[in-house]
């Protein structure tokens, strides 16, 4: 199958957000959350944007979170994403990323955020950071992670966009398959609409899904399959269920 990021329902939302917190007003706060269940390609679209906004001059800062990370090892990380080795006491490293971000106009990625949300110290450090530049900042997480940030007031209170991550459908699956199958390899309705049900329209169980779609069509050196020609083939490892 082909490499590439392919524009669906999610990524487009997930630029209009980007580009919502990069446009809004000085009254506006610019935090932005991001959050969905595992599997519907949240990390993939905002490494697709990071990627985009780096090809067009723009320098974001993307870190991951770690369950063991402090505001510490958050920092040293954000440091080492800016090209400089951590700072002490804290504070001066809190002065050079934000000096930082002011000066290239930096917006930050804050990957796997549910790790720090029960830590008070860490999430106050992102919360310095963005008070003290006003630049993006972007949170993604999980499903939960919009209920449990809401009991920090002072951080919940400055978000202004989120975008949750739905499910794929129909559309998005035939998408899929039309901009990833190689060769001119096309998929019936029916199957298309079978791998939606079955996948629970996670992103990562469409794609392998469609990944042995091609094998068979390479192999049988066919150009079409649909669910008569795919038969009881197994798409999922679900349990014994096809």
């Amino acid at each position: 199958m082909k490499h590439k990021t392919v524009e669906v329902k999610n990524v487009l939302r997930t630029q209009d957000m980007f580009s919502n917190l990069q446009s809004r007003s000085e009254i506006t706060p610019g935090i932005g959350l991001i959050h969905g269940a595992s599997g519907f390609g949240k990390t993939t679209t905002v490494t697709y944007m990071f990627n985009q906004l780096t090809a067009m001059g723009n320098l974001p800062v993307y870190v991951r979170c770690y369950a063991t990370d402090t505001p510490s090892s958050f920092l040293a990380r954000v440091m080492k994403e800016l090209g400089s080795e951590p700072m002490y006491p804290l504070r001066k490293s809190v002065d050079f990323i934000t000096n930082t971000m002011n000066e290239q106009q930096i917006a930050l990625f804050v990957d796997e955020a549910d790790h720090i949300i029960g830590q008070a110290k860490t999430m106050e450090t992102i919360r310095d950071l963005y008070d003290a530049t006003e630049l993006p900042v972007v949170l993604i997480g999980m499903e939960e992670i919009a209920r449990r940030i809401s009991h920090r007031k002072q951080l919940f209170n400055r978000i202004s966009e989120w975008v949750e991550f739905m499910p794929a459908d129909n559309e998005d699956v035939s998408m899929f398959a039309c901009e990833l199958l190689e060769q001119g390899i096309k998929v019936g309705e029916d199957l298309l609409d079978f791998i939606r049900v079955r996948s629970g329209g996670e992103v990562r169980r469409i794609l392998i899904a469609l990944e042995k779609i091609e094998r068979f069509a390479l192999t049988n050196e066919k150009d079409y399959i649909d669910k008569e020609l795919w038969g009881d083939g197994q798409l999922f490892l679900n349990h014994g269920r096809r």
